[in-house]
């Protein structure tokens, strides 16, 4: 049987809180083993899931640029687009003109600069 980490952590922490430990100087630290497996569990349980890529790699953002701008694709850089992670590629025109479009890899869009 396969546990959560939250339910295995209540299963820590009620284990510890059904069996104290003798003496005074004991259960000090006693408590200081419940506050801290709680504290875990409170930092396991505010980490947010990961928020998914549109575009995940280089080759993925170039392949998004050449279905819309045509041309050779000559550098793709990781940077931020509109303050998500994006791409920069840079192009080279048929007719020889240097430009750049902008891939937001959290929404996949395509603008040239």
């Amino acid at each position: 049987m396969k546990l959560a980490s939250s339910t295995a952590l209540v299963l820590i922490t009620s284990t510890c809180l059904l069996f104290p430990l003798q003496g005074s100087a004991s259960s000090v630290s006693n408590l200081s083993v419940v506050s801290a497996l709680s504290s875990m569990g409170a930092a396991a349980q505010s980490k947010k899931p990961a928020k998914r890529l549109k575009v995940t790699s280089s080759q993925q953002a170039a392949q998004l640029v050449k279905r819309q701008y045509p041309g050779k694709v000559l550098k793709v850089q990781s940077s931020r687009v509109n303050g998500n992670p994006g791409y920069r590629v840079k192009l080279l025109s048929s007719s020889g003109a240097v430009f750049y479009v902008s891939v937001d890899a959290k929404t996949g869009s395509v603008r040239r600069n």
